[in-house]
């Protein structure tokens, strides 16, 4: 099992990454906070089993990420990178942590619509809707302790390294620019993850 887990476990970056964005979808038409109480608790109560699922979704996502994040932790301790491998790890954990409850208040909302009155759901509502500096920030980390990683060591290749510091950097800054950050962290991802993958594979 250990085996692998090390093999297929760099992949659940590109599994998680997925699994959310399909959440996203199934969540259905996102409410705005500008809507009025009333118009927010009927858009939950017609739309709460897709809302349910999309929060489930939303948990196998975080969870893919997690096994992604503890395994690029080893392979970066195992180049004898112990603090960066610790900041891997602790990063992840943040992000994770920070999935799991954008999904739970996602279920609350679903599982609470027929129960909480319109007031209520607003506030839970706005609650959610501004909950994204923990999986922001952890997910940031992550991808620029890989990439110091990668510039220090032969874990991957340097450009690659860049591009996560860049992508940490410009992600940070609080600033419409922060979503193109984002976007470049959700690559380097990817990258990381296929690049990883093919070098277990090939060991």
């Amino acid at each position: 099992m250990e085996q692998k887990l090390q093999r297929y476990g760099p992949l659940g970056a590109i599994l998680g990454i997925i699994l959310v964005l399909v959440s996203f979808v199934v969540h259905g038409k996102w409410a705005s906070t500008e809507e009025s109480a009333q118009e927010i608790a009927d858009l939950y109560v017609q739309n709460q089993d897709r809302v349910f699922m999309g929060s489930w979704l939303g948990v196998l996502g975080a969870l893919s990420m997690l096994v992604f994040g503890m395994c690029m932790s080893q392979r970066v301790r195992d180049t004898g990178q112990q603090l960066l491998g610790m900041l891997v790890a602790g990063a992840t954990l943040i992000a994770v942590a920070g999935m799991t409850v954008d999904s739970t208040l996602r279920a609350a909302l679903s599982i609470q619509a027929d129960n909480m009155s319109p007031e209520a759901m607003k506030t839970m509502h706005a609650i959610w809707d501004a909950f994204f500096w923990p999986m922001h920030a952890g997910m940031a980390t992550l991808v620029l302790a890989l990439g110091l990683a990668a510039l220090s060591s032969g874990l991957l290749p340097k450009w690659l390294g860049w591009i996560g510091v860049v992508a940490f950097v410009i992600a940070m800054i609080p600033a419409p620019t922060m979503f193109a950050g984002i976007i470049l962290s959700l690559l380097f991802m990817v990258i990381t993850s296929l690049l990883t993958f093919k070098k277990v594979g090939a060991n």
